[in-house]
């Protein structure tokens, strides 16, 4: 039920209307009383999340106490006042709001609470004003055979189940003990009953039932029990799903959560769908209350989906480019059908990673950041476990359940509290409107399509774009300059290969020449100050080439002389001092001359 459905309940039964407490409001109802003008009802909103929760609050006096903890009342969310209760529009069937509606109405009306209720502890409806040509007449007594016949027909264990209901707990504490208690008591009956009656009953129990409704009950367990799946009341499918999430007749929660998935399956989706939606919700709740983390990938697949989608957009430097706009377009259409996208190809997946990790950084003056501004916020929210069934809580410690990395559950102060990324309200516009700015910015900074007008974005996100385009940018000329990579794995060979071929090239009188010149050392000029003696391991020619090339002296007539070849000296001088410099010393200009690269000299210099 919704506000409007309450509205026009009101309206059509009591010819009352629900007025703001302050003119122009939408938070905050009241309803006051005809007789003395007193407020006996107030509708407002609750905030969870991104979305708002619509709230009942009702004046019903001290039958308050025993209708508050029933499933969907709560303490009155705008009065601390015990003669209040609060209702969850949205989880309490609108019988039920009805009819505690009417007994405040009843009570604000007559102003005793004898008047409004008789002496039965439900609400009592009052009918139309009574004909006086009818008078009250006395109902005779129950044939005491007819009873004692009928006590007869009733199994002796169902006999035991009904008695051993306990009256001075309150109903609205009392009914998940007492269905406890008794469910235990029958876990193992069987019956035969030929008879099945129908049973229709919102939060349905075993005391709810009448006979006949109990032995149909039962037959119906034992054949689901057997393998054998037959459509029933959805009210005893009800209580079914009730004894297996009270765990029922099962010592170990695996093995009731192996039935409630076993029912769901071969019940619940074929012959009742109306159940579906609520055993998802208590499959995740058992798994919470019982602690089977194992089955996490089971109930909470479409959270963890959902996760691991905020998960990437958190951490994009654990993903590619492709599962980092696969995450975007999980929450917006943008990039579905986008020029800029479809043109650029692969290239817009790296630029927009390069935005993002960017954006991801930048944040507004008062410290809020991309992330919880335009995708998602953490919250933290209250849990209702089992709302809406009938259960009873034994168990009051409990272990925090970290389904994964954004999402975690955990009991505090008698509550259970979810922590948890909820989507800003808004989320899919929002994001388009950023989309939108990259989609203009990335259009003018890199000079092509038509323009786009501009949209509403903070400026320092907008810069944080532009900052990601340009760091893609300088990537991209930088991974254009030519990479050269020497191998010196194979220099010693290459080097024998070429003074092998130098000297099959040689005629007899230049190797006889060669001969003699080897056996006479050769005396240096007085003007050279060449040093061959070094700790690189650099030989004799290697240091007349590089002495040369570092003084600026011939080194050209000592090459000839010897028939060296300048290419092999220069590369063995690289090889030697790489772990020195930690690059190559010598290079060959445009005329293949070799020079001692500018950025070494000085360190060259100093050491030789």
């Amino acid at each position: 039920m919704n506000f409007n459905d309450l509205s026009k309940f009101v309206f059509k039964k009591y010819g009352l209307k629900f007025f703001p407490a302050v003119p122009g409001s939408t938070e905050l109802y009241l309803l006051k009383s005809p007789v003395d003008g007193s407020y006996f009802a107030m509708m407002s909103r609750i905030r969870q999340g991104d979305h708002f929760i619509a709230t009942l609050d009702l004046r019903c006096g001290s039958f308050s106490d025993m209708i508050r903890d029933l499933p969907g009342f709560s303490t009155p969310f705008r009065l601390k006042i015990s003669d209040w209760v609060g209702v969850w529009l949205n989880q309490v069937h609108r019988d039920a709001i009805e009819n505690a509606f009417d007994y405040a109405f009843r009570l604000a009306m007559n102003g005793e609470e004898d008047k409004a209720i008789d002496r039965q502890p439900f609400i009592y409806v009052p009918g139309e004003a009574a004909d006086e040509k009818y008078q009250a007449q006395a109902i005779k007594s129950r044939d005491k055979t007819l009873a004692k016949r009928h006590e007869q027909d009733v199994p002796a264990a169902i006999q035991k189940m009904r008695a051993s209901y306990d009256y001075s707990i309150l109903p609205a504490k009392g009914k998940a003990k007492n269905f406890y208690h008794q469910a235990q008591l029958m876990k193992n009956y069987q019956d035969n009953y030929q008879n099945p009656v129908v049973f229709k009953r919102y939060y349905p129990a075993f005391h709810d039932m009448t006979v006949p409704q109990l032995r149909t009950y039962f037959t119906w367990r034992q054949k689901i029990r057997s393998g054998e799946y037959e459509k029933t009341s959805t009210s005893y499918a009800f209580v079914y799903v009730f004894e297996l999430l009270n765990n029922v007749g099962i010592d170990d929660p695996a093995e009731g959560f192996k039935q409630l998935r076993i029912f769901q399956k071969n019940y619940v989706q074929k012959f009742d769908l109306e159940l579906e939606s609520y055993l998802k919700q208590w499959l995740k709740d058992y798994v919470l209350y019982y602690h089977l983390p194992q089955k996490n990938q089971l109930v909470f697949a479409d959270e963890l989906k959902q996760d691991l989608q905020y998960h990437i957009l958190l951490h994009p430097e654990d993903y590619s480019a492709h599962e980092l706009l696969a995450a975007v377009k999980h929450f917006s259409t943008y990039l579905d059908k986008n020029v800029t996208a479809k043109k650029m190809g692969p290239q817009f997946e790296q630029v927009f990673k390069e935005i993002w990790q960017v954006v991801l950084q930048a944040k507004l003056k008062n410290g809020q950041d991309f992330f919880s501004k335009y995708i998602a916020q953490r919250h933290l929210l209250v849990e209702n476990l089992f709302a809406g069934a009938v259960f009873y809580w034994r168990n009051h410690d409990f272990e925090p359940l970290v389904v994964d990395s954004e999402r975690k559950y955990f009991y505090q102060n008698q509550e259970w509290y979810c922590s948890s990324l909820f989507p800003i309200k808004r989320q899919k516009s929002e994001l388009n409107a950023f989309l939108h700015e990259t989609d203009r910015l990335l259009r003018e900074k890199m000079h092509f399509g038509q323009k786009l007008k501009p949209r509403k974005l903070e400026k320092e996100f907008l810069q944080a774009i532009a900052d990601g385009i340009a760091e893609y940018q300088k990537q991209v000329e930088k991974a254009k300059r030519p990479h050269i990579k020497i191998n010196f794995a194979n220099l010693d060979q290459i080097r024998a290969d070429a003074s092998e071929t130098r000297d099959s090239l040689l005629t007899d009188e230049e190797k006889q020449l060669e001969k003699e010149e080897s056996q006479q050392p050769v005396l240096p000029k007085k003007s050279e100050t060449l040093k061959t003696e070094n700790n690189y391991g650099l030989t004799k020619d290697e240091m007349h080439l590089l002495m040369g090339l570092l003084n600026n002296e011939d080194w050209q007539s000592y090459i000839k002389q010897h028939h060296l070849m300048v290419s092999i000296l220069a590369d063995g001088i690289n090889d030697k001092l790489f772990d020195e410099i930690g690059d190559a010393v010598i290079d060959f200009d445009e005329n293949n001359q070799p020079e001692i690269i500018e950025d070494y000299l000085p360190d060259l210099k100093e050491i030789f």
